[in-house]
């Protein structure tokens, strides 16, 4: 009997995943506590830790969840340092972001680039990083996110050195030295970017678009960038079948790259959640994946503080493919050709929510897209 545990603990330990990937199904709502397995994870991560935690994230919105488990976490010992973004009127997007001042140590940039990343280390061995920010639609659960966590000493020192960059040295943006990672963790292949010394888009998400023989799937929240679309086109008219799923909120902006997409027969389904389509991914022939905080924007790869992290593993790469057509399948087809108001009767409780989503400076029953009523018989109506 004893052998037997032995064998099986031996197992255990053998097939341990070091690397985890997290996703959710927007929510109907905003939460103003942790609605997601990434949420959850992340407050497992904090309860955990012994020694210290390191974090940069863009800010903090209504997860007092979070925060308690931040407090409680110091007053056990451990030593909590952050960096978030400001401006340089000092100001966050973030309403709440003036708490983490209040309880920890927090450096930020007082700079108009944006300070965009979302991660977390651990005790100095565990990351946690990916698309959600610290918030009541973030870990909150309202937009759809992607979050990967890593279990690795190398990979935890490296995203310390860029964080050390920022805290420490206080260097932000262009002023930072140029940090890049290759190894291998169990099976899984890795390489790790920080905008904007690397750029990570020459170096890293070409080649996976140029080399890509089957598919390549793209979640994204904006999608401006130039080469990206040309590199796209080029890998539909090879045969490759290229989808995208971007946030409604964005096709607004006069730079986006859905038009000349579809233009292109490119399929781009524009989001109708109530939330946002917020990751910032690629899925690759059942082979790679791209997972982290920048956009596919020139600012994101070019002048904002963002982490990107590239994975060659099969079995992951097949389980966020599988995540990215659930999201696919559940958006209307329709919305292949039209487009929803990111603020609107069609988009969740987009009306209902007390989010501005669209950014126009207006709320819910105030915002145009929301001045429609529904009538049982003949359709919507003004």
């Amino acid at each position: 009997m004893f052998k037997k545990i032995v064998f099986l603990l031996v197992i255990s330990f053998l097939y341990a995943q070091s690397i985890s990937l997290y996703f959710n199904t927007p929510l109907s709502y905003p939460h103003t506590k942790s609605s997601t397995s990434f949420g959850d994870k992340l407050k497992e991560l904090i309860n955990n830790s012994k020694k210290e935690i390191c974090f940069a994230i863009y800010g903090f919105r209504e997860q007092n969840d979070i925060l308690e488990a931040l407090i409680n976490a110091k007053k056990r010992g451990v030593k909590i340092k952050g960096v978030v973004d400001s401006n340089t009127n000092n100001q966050n997007y973030y309403k709440d972001t003036f708490l983490l001042y209040r309880y920890f140590d927090i450096k930020d940039d007082k700079q108009n680039y944006i300070m965009h990343n979302k991660f977390f280390i651990f005790d100095k061995k565990i990351v946690f990083s990916g698309s959600a920010n610290i918030s009541n639609t973030g870990t909150g659960g309202y937009n759809a996110n992607s979050v990967i966590v890593i279990d690795d000493k190398k990979v935890a020192s490296v995203f310390l050195k860029e964080f050390n960059q920022m805290f420490y040295q206080r260097k932000f943006h262009t002023k930072k030295e140029k940090i890049t990672f290759a190894s291998t963790i169990d099976n899984s292949k890795l390489n790790i970017f920080f905008s904007p010394k690397s750029n990570t888009y020459q170096n890293g998400i070409k080649p996976l678009i140029v080399y890509a023989k089957k598919y390549i799937y793209i979640p994204i929240f904006y999608l401006t960038h130039k080469d990206l679309t040309k590199e796209l086109i080029k890998a539909k008219k090879r045969g490759v079948d290229v989808r995208v799923i971007i946030d409604a909120s964005s096709i607004n902006n006069k730079y986006s790259k859905h038009k000349i997409l579809r233009k292109n027969n490119i399929k781009v389904k524009v989001e109708n959640f109530g939330g946002k389509m917020h990751i910032k991914s690629i899925i690759v022939d059942d082979e790679y994946f791209v997972v982290g905080s920048m956009n596919f924007t020139k600012s994101g790869n070019r002048f904002n503080d963002e982490n990107t992290i590239i994975v060659r593993d099969k079995k992951l790469a097949i389980k966020y493919k599988d995540y990215f057509l659930k999201l696919w399948n559940q958006i209307p087809n329709k919305y292949l050709y039209s487009n929803a108001y990111a603020e609107g009767l069609e988009s969740g409780n987009s009306c209902f929510d007390g989010i501005d989503n669209d950014f126009d400076g207006f709320v819910d029953a105030k915002d145009r897209g929301c001045k429609f009523k529904y009538d049982l018989l003949s359709g919507v109506i003004e």
